[in-house]
């Protein structure tokens, strides 16, 4: 009869340990990081174990890698508050710059609008009745025009799904950094 496998270290079975679902990450997170210091305790010479200062270093290196993450998200933060704030700037200024595909930004303002919630998380109805409002027909239909120079006022600054700023031209979004003129009306 097999019996119940129980981690001496963790106490925990393995069958409690479901991974993350997604996509992969190459980051080092606390759990990997406590699955190696286990390995390391298990396979080190038992006639040469490990210094106490050699565990607290490698505690250390870890603390600190959390805390440039922890800065460089914060760091991240800062640059997305710039951009937005440079991109609301420019409302009721005459730009020129490149226009970008439309369609995702234009369904996210309309399910905003119309339901109060972005396009990811509307029902299936709804959807479909965002991609029939007439201003995402439109985005559909000028999609071609993608990668041309477009000049206009500025009349807001709409937010793609992963938070960058888009300038929104008459119907026409424009990609904030190829903006190449900025002028009053």
């Amino acid at each position: 009869m097999a019996g119940l496998q129980i981690d001496p270290v963790t106490g925990l079975k393995n069958a409690t340990y479901t991974p993350a679902k997604g996509a992969p990450s190459n980051e080092l997170g606390q759990v990997d990081f406590m699955k190696l210091i286990i390995a390391q305790m298990r396979n080190q010479n038992p006639l040469e174990p490990q210094k106490d200062s050699d565990w607290m270093a490698q505690m250390a290196q870890f603390e600190a890698l959390n805390q440039m993450r922890a800065v460089a998200s914060g760091i991240k933060a800062v640059q997305g508050l710039a951009e937005l704030t440079s991109a609301a700037g420019l409302i009721g200024k005459t730009v020129t710059g490149r226009q970008v595909d439309a369609i995702a930004i234009t369904r996210d303002l309309v399910a905003r609008e119309k339901y109060g919630r972005p396009f990811a998380k509307l029902t299936s109805l709804e959807r479909v009745a965002v991609n029939e409002d007439e201003r995402v027909v439109a985005a559909a239909a000028d999609l071609p025009n993608a990668g041309n120079e477009v000049t206009g006022v500025v009349e807001k600054v709409v937010m793609d799904s992963s938070g960058v700023p888009f300038l929104y031209i008459g119907g026409k979004v424009l990609d904030l950094f190829t903006v190449t003129q900025v002028q009053q009306p």
